[in-house]
């Protein structure tokens, strides 16, 4: 579990960036169950959470060729080429629509996890896989000579140990209510590190995939 007090840690977040964040929805980014029912179309064994967080944290390290997110993808899904050739077209939209949401001002991102409809339990696991898989893409992607803000540092660390979660969280309303701050805090702190690795994002080229 995060160690510190995630409401007051949501309020350093807001504050941090001068506004409210407003998340928008987009109906054209895949879903956890539409990514769900593409893995299990053609039996690829992996987690939809588990596979987004790789790719934020992947793409959150700057410019990469399609050909090589592709290839980097289909060795984290352990693809067949068959598999792969199947996937592509559906992925590699999966691939501009993460990174159009990381990138953006108004900050689209949100982390790909199930419907509020399955046990609590469910989605903790979930979130945690979010999380740590997230913290490995980060970590194949950035090396070793990246120097993060406080704030950075703060937001790898809870993230870390969020990717740890447990899963004993009480099943009623205010159980709810905590997975609720945990997501929106993953969502801010995720908008934290992004702004950390591209400190000129609005004055030069952000980074794309092409």
């Amino acid at each position: 579990m995060v160690n510190c007090n995630i409401a007051d840690k949501l309020m350093k977040v807001h504050t941090n960036w001068g506004q409210t964040i407003i998340l928008k929805e987009r109906n054209n980014n895949l879903t956890y169950e539409q990514l769900e029912d593409l893995f299990y179309a053609l039996k690829i064994s992996a987690s939809p959470s588990a596979f987004h967080g790789f790719l934020c944290g992947r793409l959150s390290c700057g410019v990469i060729e399609i050909g090589e997110l592709i290839k980097i993808s289909a060795e984290w899904l352990a693809l067949s080429p068959e598999q792969s050739d199947a996937a592509e077209v559906d992925l590699q939209e999966f691939y501009e629509d993460s990174l159009s949401n990381l990138e953006d001002v108004s900050f689209l991102f949100k982390p790909t996890l199930p419907d509020d409809e399955l046990p609590l339990g469910d989605r903790l696991v979930a979130i945690g896989d979010w999380c740590s898989n997230y913290i490995s893409g980060l970590g194949d992607g950035m090396g070793d000579s990246f120097e993060f803000s406080e704030d950075g540092r703060e937001a790898l660390e809870d993230l870390t140990a969020i990717g740890q979660i447990s899963v004993d969280f009480e099943s009623d309303d205010e159980g709810e209510r905590d997975y609720t701050e945990l997501v929106e805090y993953v969502r801010l702190a995720v908008q934290v590190i992004f702004s950390d690795l591209h400190p000129n994002m609005k004055s030069e080229e952000s980074p794309t995939i092409h």
